[in-house]
């Protein structure tokens, strides 16, 4: 992720319709040669396209929106929020900083972990973000204001998961992607989630799989908060719970893993069933449990008195 303020200035003035290099500059009042430096990394940044024109003189190369999720939602928030500078905002760290808690609340640990920046930046960061409003706190953990900030929020997960990889991303961060193949031919040495189930005495059949790049050793606990973006049904919340039960994995051990990957009120949730005696309880980001159904499941692979 890459939005410098001469990117953010560029964009916006594409956005009011400034097509062309030579019209692109001087609404930027910049010579052509930086203006197209920075339209080469709009570009590969997917927030811009560049195409052969031979019907405007002067001009070889229209400049347009480019049709992906973030560019689309950038140009959203310029028109929905017309009044508001967005540099200092969305740029630099402070892109860093929200794109790490765009999705869940986070701490400024696990957020300095994630994005690299230091303490000292993300504190002076998070004061002016929390006066806009584009923060919320609890605790001591951070998240964007999405009642205020869809729209912001919403630019950040599609910006933050931009990619050109074969597969649909699930989540990304700079270079570590998860996504999800349909064909078991392209699951490689990579794989996670619970098709990777089975090397912890949890063996699930499944359709897709999950991967994950670039490729490393993963820890049990890794495996299970990959898994939790494949729970949507009742099956695989009690095939979650079964796996977490069974590798007997710890909570706190388990919790900063949640958060670095947006699954924190997922699986803050999911704890909370570990230990319920309910028949049947609904929380929040989980399938309907069915404390029934999950014995049955349980006792197939060999955990009992739950």
């Amino acid at each position: 992720m890459k939005l410098t303020k001469p990117m953010l200035k560029a964009f916006e003035q594409i956005v009011k319709g400034e097509n062309t290099l030579n019209r692109l500059a001087h609404a930027l009042h910049k010579s052509i040669s930086w203006t197209d430096i920075i339209v080469n990394s709009l570009e590969q940044e997917g927030f811009i396209t560049k195409k052969n024109n031979y019907e405007i003189k002067g001009s070889r190369i229209l400049i347009g929106i480019a049709n992906t999720a973030h560019a689309l939602k950038m140009k959203e928030l310029i028109f929905h929020y017309s009044g508001i500078s967005f540099e200092g905002i969305l740029t630099e760290s402070n892109l860093l900083f929200l794109t790490a808690v765009s999705e869940d609340w986070m701490t400024t640990d696990a957020a300095i972990k994630l994005s690299k920046i230091s303490r000292y930046s993300i504190e002076r960061t998070r004061r002016g973000l929390r006066n806009r409003g584009v923060l919320v706190k609890s605790k001591n953990m951070y998240k964007v204001n999405e009642v205020a900030w869809l729209l912001l929020k919403e630019f950040l997960v599609a910006y933050r998961n931009y990619s050109t990889i074969e597969g649909n991303v699930k989540w990304k961060y700079d270079d570590e992607i998860l996504f999800e193949v349909n064909d078991e031919r392209n699951i490689k040495e990579n794989a996670t989630g619970m098709y990777e189930y089975k090397n912890y005495g949890v063996r699930v059949w499944v359709i897709s799989a999950l991967c994950i790049t670039p490729k490393r050793k993963l820890s049990k606990e890794e495996v299970f908060i990959h898994s939790l973006f494949e729970v949507d049904d009742p099956r695989t919340l009690n095939l979650a719970l079964t796996f977490y039960l069974k590798n007997k994995l710890n909570y706190q051990k388990v919790l900063p893993i949640a958060m670095k990957y947006g699954k924190y009120t997922m699986f803050d949730n999911f704890a909370k069933l570990v230990n319920t005696k309910e028949e049947k309880v609904k929380l929040e980001g989980l399938p309907v449990f069915d404390r029934k159904d999950f014995i049955r499941i349980a006792n197939m692979y060999g955990v009992e008195n739950v």
